[in-house]
């Protein structure tokens, strides 16, 4: 016996063709016997089979072959960090840095190094302007011309985001980054069972918050965690939603910079503040107790003459009339006043909670020495919305700890949204008056803060059917 040497390695010698079994199968009771069916089967052949997306080496021993692994797209070395953070119903003129009263100073802290918006539109709704951020297109060209779980039954409605249509959290994973989601989600038309439309399955590695327009702040009624409820049968004494969702944020950051020191991240924090029920901590309602007895009109002309010497609001500009829908404070009954103050204390202190969280965002940030390599988008879904009427609608919440829960705020009409950016470290801040799109602000290289307001050069924007002082 003489072994011969093989001219080639031995790929593969392994390929199924199709034959059939001599025997036909039990039929009917029989062991044999005739049969118009044949089962197929599977013979072995000599014909070599090569492995076409082998980038690798095979060779006839392990020492002559070369091995190979494919490695994980990453991002190129220096990439930035991408930080959304979305409030919801919120007027562009109701943080300090758009001529607000309201205590914003981490938000204005970001502003003043950053770009301001000034001429930002956005889809004055929920769903679609939140499907125009996460994919830079028109909402009904995505499908969400309306809030995502109000299908009309017309094309451009449906309330779904195409497949085909990719997110931002889709492109960035793709490239490489570690995506994180937090808080509302609203762009799934069905948020009870795990399908193609959740955040998990729209380029987000993971998620945490709750999947429809709105929920109580002290008792969430149903949170998510990536693709389940999370299973939460009693809320910490303490607990507020908004502080939750950073404790989540930061903690998922932290948990990529653990197992990845230099993997950029893209994180979208979407807040339900300033979205009724109107719910805030003591602490912070203690801040802002009288502080809006003086009623809307004191208050719009105050931040309007603000607006005018931060240049936000071109010179000689003058502020439009009051809403016709609004009457004037002085005209307003004594019981209402104090019921519409009462709103808007409760609003301010849930906006102001929101600051102090996105504070510790930087905090964390400056930590980790990525502030500077980071871009910071602050923005708003819409304007302030005039959902619940003229006078805001009270609901009674048993377990809810606050007597505030109006769905609605004093004096603003809805609107779009008027950001500004900034790429911290990279920029010297400025104003921005060319019109843009949310998804722009991103892409420019520039951390956005965005505050929304008017689609049109009104300026007034006061309307008490949104029960809300500020002006939008």
């Amino acid at each position: 016996m003489s072994l011969v040497p093989m001219t080639m390695p031995p790929v593969s010698k392994i390929d199924m063709v199709h034959g059939h079994f001599s025997q036909q199968p039990c039929q009917e009771g029989r062991t044999s016997g005739p049969s118009l069916y044949q089962r197929k089967d599977t013979i072995i052949t000599n014909e070599t089979r090569t492995y076409p997306r082998f980038a690798g080496k095979i060779g006839r021993t392990r020492e002559e072959s070369e091995p190979h692994w494919n490695v994980p797209v990453r991002p190129a070395a220096g990439s930035p960090n991408i930080v959304i953070v979305l409030m919801d119903d919120m007027g562009w003129a109701d943080i300090g840095c758009y001529g607000s009263e309201i205590a914003t100073p981490n938000i204005d802290a970001l502003a003043a190094r950053g770009i301001r918006f000034t001429h930002y539109t956005t889809h004055p709704i929920c769903s679609p302007a939140r499907a125009a951020l996460l994919t830079g297109r028109n909402a009904h060209s995505v499908a969400t011309g309306w809030l995502a779980q109000n299908n009309p039954g017309f094309p451009g409605y449906f309330g779904d985001i195409p497949l085909d249509a990719p997110t931002i959290a889709e492109t960035l994973r793709t490239a490489g980054y570690a995506t994180i989601a937090i808080g509302k989600w609203h762009n799934s038309s069905n948020g009870v069972s795990p399908n193609p439309t959740w955040p998990t399955h729209r380029g987000f590695d993971r998620f945490y918050g709750f999947l429809e327009g709105e929920t109580g702040y002290f008792f969430p009624a149903r949170i998510v965690y990536n693709n389940i409820v999370a299973p939460i049968d009693a809320y910490p004494e303490g607990y507020y939603a908004t502080d939750d969702w950073m404790d989540k944020a930061i903690g998922l950051v932290t948990e990529i910079r653990n197992q990845d020191p230099t993997r950029p991240f893209f994180l979208y924090v979407a807040n339900n503040a300033v979205h009724g029920p109107l719910q805030a901590k003591e602490a912070d309602l203690a801040k802002y107790r009288g502080r809006y007895d003086a009623g809307w009109d004191a208050l719009r002309a105050a931040r309007f003459e603000r607006q005018k010497s931060m240049g936000l609001v071109p010179p000689g500009t003058r502020l439009a009339e009051r809403d016709p829908d609004v009457p004037a404070w002085d005209d307003v009954p004594a019981g209402q006043q104090r019921l519409f103050a009462r709103h808007m204390e409760a609003y301010a202190a849930m906006l102001d909670c929101a600051d102090q969280n996105v504070g510790r965002l930087v905090a964390l940030l400056e930590e980790l020495g990525e502030l500077g390599n980071t871009i910071f988008v602050f923005s708003s879904d819409n304007g302030g919305t005039n959902s619940a009427g003229p006078s805001g609608a009270l609901r009674g919440c048993p377990t809810c700890r606050s007597s505030s829960t109006s769905s609605a705020r004093l004096g603003s009409a809805p609107g779009a949204a008027r950001p500004s950016i900034r790429w911290v470290g990279r920029r010297s801040p400025t104003r921005h008056s060319r019109p843009t799109r949310p998804i722009p602000a991103v892409a420019g290289g520039a951390s956005a803060l965005s505050s929304r307001g008017p689609t049109s050069s009104r300026i007034s924007g006061q309307c008490a059917a949104s029960s809300r002082m500020s002006s939008t």
